[in-house]
């Protein structure tokens, strides 16, 4: 079989053309964060305002938006959570919000996996749906489309979606505390190294639990360990002197 010196040079053609890589639109992101034990992550893509009239025309009012621009925004957390106080289940989930002028709802929707918003969008599929209260950005504009997480801490981080000159945040609850009140119940025992005691009186210390039991247990670590760091005994002396 003859192949043409014109049908070779369409192939090749065809091939440099398939290697080319423009940039996207709306760029890619994706976040991690963990709060406490628990893994979040974010993936989403950003768009830019490009002098547009974003929420109340671009982004219509009363209308469920993707939240982003492609694919479906999505996040994921390996612990059970809590959401402004709601209960949601580890896992995957869709974000997607309705804005409005004086409210947005946050929806996590237990499909993920589409381009823009759900062409079936189904009820059923509504994880959960909660309620956030919008805030008007002072002294600045965001041109490109932004969902971080601020005020990190070791049971809760505040999820926030924020363009143009609008501010959205709902309250993320992990269950830190629990898990390692179960960890330390389950595990800690005599045989415990002198660090794991100290570790479980430093949790109590920093989360003002039971100050008696955090005493015990950082006496026992620096027992255990001759010739302890000189933090075990400065944790020692934050007990004895912290009366909370």
């Amino acid at each position: 079989m003859k192949i043409t010196s014109a049908f070779l040079a369409l192939i090749v053609s065809s091939c440099a053309f398939a290697q080319m890589k423009f940039p996207a639109v709306s760029s890619h992101a994706e976040i991690e964060q963990k709060v406490g034990l628990t893994d979040f992550e974010v993936v989403y893509n950003r768009p830019n305002v490009n002098n547009r009239e974003i929420f109340g025309k671009l982004v219509p009012n009363g209308e469920v938006w993707r939240t982003g621009a492609n694919e479906n925004t999505t996040i994921s957390f390996d612990q059970p959570i809590k959401v402004n106080g709601k209960e949601l289940a580890a896992g995957k989930y869709g974000l997607f919000t309705i804005p409005n002028k004086n409210s947005w709802d946050i929806i996590f929707y237990k499909e993920s996996n589409n381009w823009g918003n759900q062409v079936d969008w189904k009820e059923s599929n509504v994880a959960l749906k909660v309620s956030a209260v919008p805030t008007k950005l002072k002294n600045e504009k965001l041109e490109t489309f932004e969902i971080r997480f601020t005020n990190v801490k070791q049971n809760n981080a505040d999820l926030v979606l924020a363009w143009d000159d609008i501010s959205v945040k709902v309250n993320l609850e992990t269950n830190t505390t629990e898990a390692v009140l179960k960890m330390i119940k389950e595990n800690l025992n005599s045989n415990s190294p002198a660090r794991d005691f100290y570790n479980s009186a430093n949790f109590y210390y920093t989360n003002r639990l039971d100050r008696k039991q955090a005493l015990e247990w950082i006496n026992t670590a620096i027992k255990k360990d001759e010739k302890a760091p000189g933090f075990f005994k400065d944790l020692k002396t934050k007990i004895e002197k912290d009366n909370y």
